[in-house]
């Protein structure tokens, strides 16, 4: 009956032990172990699902992100005058996820701190609003799910809802499908 409550997931955590008369300094380290259950994951997953279909958030795939760098990059044609910018990529992954590896030209900003620091940090609402010279962001995660929620909290700050993706399976999709990887501390320079 309870089985569904079974952890699926356990991370652990090491805390300092605060000063005690029996242990003066903090010196001493514990474990703690937390569990993440089941329903606590499809919980998750259906929030991010109703956040998805009530804006609807766009999504893109891999090759379709791989696809406009590679066409930002290449020469213009006689039908347009002004190269298409390409888009600009958020990485919303907590920094120890980052630092495996991060997807080129992308800018880290953790999920946590996104709505405070993305004008600051990335770029005005009205630049990517701009009817003529207006940019797409993408947003990614590990997996997806996140970076919905973080689409959605771009949306509720003014920009436009047809300039905000989400990347569908994030970092995880994005590698499995063999596409180049940049280093987190070469993006940091850049």
């Amino acid at each position: 009956m309870f089985s569904i409550l079974k952890p699926t997931n356990f991370a652990k955590l090491h805390i300092l032990v605060p000063k005690t008369p029996s242990n003066p300094y903090f010196t001493n380290y514990k474990t703690r172990q937390f569990s993440q259950s089941t329903i606590v994951f499809n919980r998750f997953s259906e929030l991010a699902k109703k956040i998805k279909e009530s804006y609807p958030i766009s999504e893109i795939t891999p090759q379709e992100l791989h696809s406009s760098l590679n066409s930002s990059l290449s020469t213009t044609s006689n039908l347009s005058p002004t190269p298409k910018q390409p888009p600009i990529i958020i990485d919303v992954r907590e920094k120890d996820e980052q630092l495996r590896g991060i997807i080129p030209t992308a800018i880290p900003l953790p999920r946590g701190i996104l709505e405070r620091d993305v004008e600051r940090k990335v770029t005005s609402v009205k630049e990517v609003n701009d009817l003529e010279n207006g940019r797409d962001i993408v947003v990614y995660c590990a997996g997806g799910l996140r970076s919905i929620m973080a689409a959605e909290s771009l949306i509720r700050l003014g920009y436009k809802k047809e300039n905000v993706k989400s990347l569908i399976g994030g970092y995880d999709n994005w590698k499995e499908s063999g596409f180049e990887v940049a280093d987190y501390e070469t993006s940091k320079k850049m």
